[in-house]
């Protein structure tokens, strides 16, 4: 049922709404003129024209074989639900066109003879922006008279159809649409199942007990470091993705056991898709908040051969902010950013053959200081200082052509760099800096990967491939007091290579199969690692699902040359390794309902742990850094536990997720004694909904909630007689009693009101993200630093209410 609600009655609403918040949250110092400027924006972008024409827009785009990428003639798509039925077919190229589609929210149906259906997750049309939305589908494995059990879709099924679990794609739209993820995919997947939130400032992304540096991320089928501003050392964290969401075409998330493709990964994958521009006209949007602005671009580069290209360009508003007096992130920390990305796309003249040329980078900064007057230094943090800069960017290019009957290869190349400077200081009373920690590391890739995919039938599917690296690296760490350090300057090599099968005996088994091997020149170190999927069927609303497989990762470069007494005791390391083994059970009960369990263990062997004595530390413990220690590949880990979600998929205007998992976490030392790990919170859990009302001419306004629940880091004490050097960053601890101790849980909720307005030549649309809307401070286990003066730790509070303002406009 269509809601429709007075347009003047929601935006006077919105306004008075974010009077109170701003006015609760913006500190006194402030400019009351400043205030005064933001909200009659704010009034004077919501009252604008009321009465406008009934708006309309085009879709196009192309549709494929998945397997094969051969285009689909005659295939019928059509917009769902639309009366009198607005449809069209394929051409002879699989290109199809629909118009006068009436804008606003849009779901397309696509079928073709012998394949089966799609449906599309529901998008925004606006009115001055046309809509590019390619499909793939797969060829159906049974095409006899018998009856054929086709599993109904829900809409977030993954795009590599051989992650047949512990998977799921994610879109634009679900970016954009849940409370306070400000528009980034990493903050999105903290309400997914298996992912256990604790920071409001960072996006550090722990599955199911698992430390973030066994996370790949893989761009355009190339693996690329962390690419967030603020980027963890040796870890997939950071403050947010140097990418905008402007880029982002339809992508895959996995949490486990995921198929023989990916490599070098132990906890999960982000699978990044970039989208292709607009290839038959010019069409540009800005956008502008609290974070940041940025302005987007896109259009034909020769519209004859279909190419077009695709920029955006982000600068960070925080610096603004801080000038301002508001700090989001800390009361003295100061920070900006900036990044650009792009996506040249140029079609061969027979639309058989593409290249691709695409790439990213970001610059950040952040600079915390000491308090300002001496005479207000009460302990060690108050005159403590930190420097850290994350700059990161990659280009490559992808081309893909037929190769044989029923196949294609596709082959990418990328050149990628990473800088990261870690530096702490302190003061003394003539505000002279004096060099505490420095740290700077350096590295620099060349990579190739190339695979050959083939469909031999409906039945049996074949994919192969490799991804050589050529990895340089320029690496330093010296800290006062310690006796190790790194200083290496060097290149190595990293190989992998991959097979993997898809069979489906019949219309409810399917089965994949594959293996995967890596190879690293460093230290000669190899490791094999076979997996295998399973799937059934049981009817067109229930299936089961398993999964296993043996995975590896190498370690974080740094790990490799911790220096100790001037040796490199670390540098024949090997691969940490883990076995995988998920049971998933899946129930579609109607009306884009979802039910989804799964149950899953995890033991992790060879890994890096501590050799000296008493030692509790172990790499699968790791946050930020790398080793200090002299490691031996003695430790070992497992990961047990159980996700439930029950999900409502968008669907007349409301979305739901509820979801909770409960694991246990645990490790053993090099001798054998067995701890929590330091993500071993017990419980976590999300609850997500939204509601979306159609106004008239295609007008939306939404309002969605999010709810985040984890039990709480675990610390290791601080040993009783402590006798940390008074220039000490970390304190001596009792490591007898390693993550005994554990913070309070964590526990945010955030808001999101937005509304979108559709004119002629523009369209535009007002969001206010409301992060910790009841305004509980969560003790921040990570920013913390060990005062001698106290002999404990300082811990700062997370954020409060945080209110994020945005706009864009599209034209």
């Amino acid at each position: 049922m269509t809601v429709v609600m007075n347009k003047k009655f929601i935006v006077f609403n919105f306004y008075k709404l974010y009077t109170r918040i701003i006015n609760l949250n913006l500190k006194s110092n402030i400019n009351m003129r400043a205030k005064s400027i933001i909200l009659n924006l704010l009034f004077l972008c919501t009252f604008t024209s009321l009465f406008t024409q009934n708006q309309t827009q085009t879709i196009r785009g192309v549709v494929l074989d998945k397997d094969t990428q051969f285009p689909l003639i005659g295939a019928t798509i059509s917009v769902v639900g639309s009366d009198p039925i607005i449809g069209t077919t394929t051409d002879f190229d699989g290109n199809y066109e629909l118009t006068e589609v009436p804008v606003g929210r849009v779901q397309l149906n696509c079928s073709y003879i012998g394949y089966s259906d799609f449906i599309s997750s529901p998008f925004i049309l606006n009115s001055v922006k046309a809509t590019d939305l390619n499909v793939e589908l797969i060829e159906s494995a049974f095409t006899s008279e018998e009856v054929v059990v086709v599993a109904k879709q829900f809409g977030n099924e993954a795009l590599n159809e051989l992650s047949i679990l512990s998977t799921r794609s994610f879109s634009v739209e679900e970016t954009q649409r849940y409370a306070a993820s400000a528009n980034d995919p990493g903050r999105m997947v903290m309400g997914f199942p298996g992912v256990q939130p604790s920071r409001d400032s960072r996006s550090d992304i722990i599955i199911r007990g698992n430390s973030g540096i066994g996370m790949l991320w893989r761009l355009e089928g190339i693996d690329i470091p962390n690419p967030n501003h603020f980027a963890r050392r040796g870890n997939s964290g950071g403050g947010i993705t140097i990418f905008s969401v402007s880029m982002l075409a339809n992508s895959d998330f996995s949490t486990a056991a995921f198929p023989a493709e990916y490599g070098n990964a132990t906890a999960g994958v982000f699978d990044i898709k970039f989208r292709k521009g607009n290839a038959n006209e010019r069409q540009h949007s800005f956008r502008a908040g609290m974070l940041g602005m940025d302005f987007s671009t896109e259009g034909p580069i020769n519209k004859e051969r279909g190419s077009s290209y695709l920029m955006n360009y982000r600068y960070s508003t925080l610096g603004i902010l801080n000038q301002l007096g508001l700090h989001l992130v800390g009361e003295r920390v100061d920070n900006t950013f900036q990044d650009l990305s792009f996506n040249l796309s140029f079609p061969s003249k027979d639309k058989k053959r593409f290249l691709t040329i695409w790439g990213m980078g970001g610059l950040s900064k952040e600079r915390e200081s000491a308090v300002e007057n001496s005479e207000d230094w009460k302990s060690f943090s108050d005159y403590y200082t930190r420097d850290f800069n994350s700059d990161m960017g990659t280009v490559g290019l992808t081309y893909s052509m037929p190769a044989g009957k029923d196949a294609f290869w596709k082959t990418s190349v990328a050149m990628m760099g990473q800088d990261i400077l870690f530096q702490n200081d302190t003061l003394n009373l003539s505000g002279e800096e004096f060099t505490v920690n420095d740290e700077r590391y350096k590295e620099n890739r060349l990579v190739l990967s190339s695979f050959w995919n083939k469909k031999f039938n409906p039945q049996v599917g074949f994919k192969t491939g490799v991804i050589l690296s050529q990895i340089n690296y320029n690496l330093f760490r010296e800290t006062l007091n310690e006796s190790t350090g790194i200083d290496s300057k060097d290149g190595t090599q990293l190989a992998q290579a991959f097979t993997q099968f898809r069979f489906r005996p019949t219309d409810k088994l399917t089965i994949n199969a594959g293996l995967h091997a890596t190879y690293l020149t460093l230290n000669d170190k190899t490791a094999f690692e076979p997996r295998l999927g399973l799937k059934y069927q049981i009817s067109d609303r229930h299936s089961i699902m398993a999964a296993w497989g043996k995975h590896s990762k190498m370690l974080p470069i740094g790990n490799y040359f911790t220096r100790v007494n001037g040796e490199l005791p670390n540098i024949e390391a090997n691969f940490l390794r883990s076995d995988h083994t998920v049971i998933g059970y899946d129930f579609m009960p109607g009306n884009n309902w979802k039910f989804h369990i799964e149950a899953y263990t995890q033991y992790i062997n060879d890994v890096p742990v501590a050799k000296t004595d008493g030692s509790s530390w172990s790499i699968l413990n790791t946050i930020d850094g790398f080793a200090k220690h002299e490691l031996v590949n003695e430790g070992s880990g497992t990961n047990v536990g159980i996700d439930v979600s029950i999900e409502k998929a968008f669907s007349s205007g409301t979305f739901i997720l509820l979801s909770s998992s409960i694991s246990d976490s645990k490790y053993k030392d090099a001798e054998g004694r067995e701890f929590s790990t330091v993500f071993d919170s017990g419980l976590s859990a999300t609850a997500m909904g939204g509601k979306e009302w159609a106004l008239d001419n295609g007008n939306l306004f939404s309002l969605s909630v999010k709810a985040l629940y984890n039990g709480g880091q675990r610390l290791t004490p601080i040993l009783e007689n402590n006798s940390a050097n008074r220039f000490s960053l970390e304190p001596q601890l009792d490591d007898s009693r390693a993550f005994t101790e554990q913070v309070d849980a964590y526990f945010r909720s955030d808001l999101r009101i937005s509304y979108r307005k559709n004119n002629p030549k523009t369209a535009w649309s007002l969001a206010l993200d409301v992060q910790n809307f009841l305004n509980r401070k969560n003790i921040d286990p990570l920013n913390r630093v060990f005062d001698v003066d106290l002999n404990d730790w300082v811990y700062r509070e997370q954020s409060g209410l945080t209110p994020i303002l945005s706009f864009q406009i599209d034209f």
